[in-house]
């Protein structure tokens, strides 16, 4: 099979300056809880307006750790998706992440004056791949991430990114199966940036940190004084806060399941938000372990105020109880804040909850609407 020319992952910062002709674009966030679909129209001054949403779970075991099990499964998913949100969606990006993409911060040389900047950046990181890559870069999708000079001047800081070729394959082909041309693939974690940056804007001084607390995998995004640092994605995520819930709670699996989807409240007690406190405490260990290594990397620089997002802040309590274990702020992020949308699209839902599992999808479409 011939894969499309896509680009991944994301350029940052973006440009908005440039006038445009008004374009409607499509994301999909496919997940192992199940798939997400954003719909975004942007103006000719790139203003925003959600067009609409829509989600589908998926059966256990149709992804696991990322990697499809049930392809038809989830193509169909896909195509109900796009019926009930848009059947006239054609192009769509998409998002990849997990153990099968290798996001490593490299220093490559400063480009000369002569010849083009971009091309000679590429080539040094392909110089980098080269060495880092044990199985060869054949045997990956390449790409980077620029994320300014080094203090004195003659480096530039990078991040290479690179996914297994059967892992785009796999996740180009659903696509395609499904009836839809993907225009960009993009990384989670750039995307959850993206998202922050066109709604939240960046601070300019102190380190914070943007976690998207998915299923079975947590995105993070590292920004310190107004950059964006490094990324990283850590196993620990809301199955694991689920499955301890399930055994604190002695919930049946049915009563977990309508829990999980929201049908259903959790009780505001003592005894309820000491089972949430301890169902987070590995998810709090792994964020925490992030930080750390974010610390090192920085020689000190500490993180200030965490920012997130994902299926989790569904979870009754969590976030409180991971900022007393993180001993820090936490705010939700608002991927609709810039975005102008219809409240009545969402009466009856929990508004916080329908930001957090659209964030991804909602990057992904900022990156979209660059291309189409």
């Amino acid at each position: 099979m011939e894969l499309p020319k896509v680009k991944l992952p994301a350029k940052i910062p973006f440009s908005f300056g440039k006038k445009k002709k008004a374009r409607k674009v499509a994301a999909l966030d496919i997940g192992s809880f199940g798939v997400k679909l954003v719909e975004v129209l942007f103006d000719e001054k790139d203003n925003a307006t959600l067009v609409k949403t829509g989600f589908r779970s998926l059966a256990v075991g149709t992804i696991v750790d990322k990697d499809i099990r049930d392809r038809e499964g989830l193509v169909f998913a896909i195509q109900n998706l796009v019926d009930e949100v848009d059947p006239e969606i054609t192009e769509v990006g998409f998002s990849l992440a997990g153990h099968k993409v290798l996001v490593d911060k490299v220093q490559v040389p400063a480009p000369t004056g002569k010849g083009n900047r971009e091309n000679q950046i590429r080539e040094a990181v392909m110089v980098e791949a080269e060495q880092r890559i044990p199985t060869g870069i054949d045997s990956v999708q390449l790409d980077f991430v620029e994320l300014g000079p080094t203090e004195d001047g003659k480096k530039i800081n990078v991040l290479l990114i690179a996914a297994r070729n059967e892992l785009v394959e796999d996740y180009l082909g659903v696509v395609m199966d499904a009836g839809l041309v993907p225009v960009v693939i993009d990384l989670d974690s750039i995307a959850l940036y993206n998202a922050f940056e066109f709604n939240h804007g960046i601070p300019q001084e102190g380190g914070i940190a943007l976690v998207n607390v998915g299923h079975s995998l947590t995105n993070m995004a590292f920004i310190l004084n107004g950059s964006l640092f490094s990324v990283r994605d850590i196993s620990n995520a809301a199955r694991s806060v689920w499955d301890r819930l399930q055994t604190e709670l002695h919930l049946s699996t049915d009563d977990l399941k309508e829990l999980m989807v929201g049908n259903i409240p959790l009780e505001e007690s003592p005894s309820t938000r000491r089972a949430v406190s301890n169902a987070t405490e590995d998810l709090g260990i792994g964020i925490g372990m992030a930080f750390s290594y974010f610390e090192n990397m920085t020689n000190g620089a500490k993180i200030e105020k965490v920012y997130m997002s994902g299926g989790a802040v569904g979870i009754p309590f969590l976030v409180d109880s991971l900022a007393q274990k993180l001993n820090l702020p936490i705010e939700l992020i608002n991927s609709f804040g810039k975005i102008k949308f219809d409240p009545s699209m969402f009466e009856g839902k929990n508004l916080d909850l329908v930001r957090g599992i659209n964030t991804v999808g909602i990057g992904v479409a900022i990156r979209t609407k660059e291309i189409v």
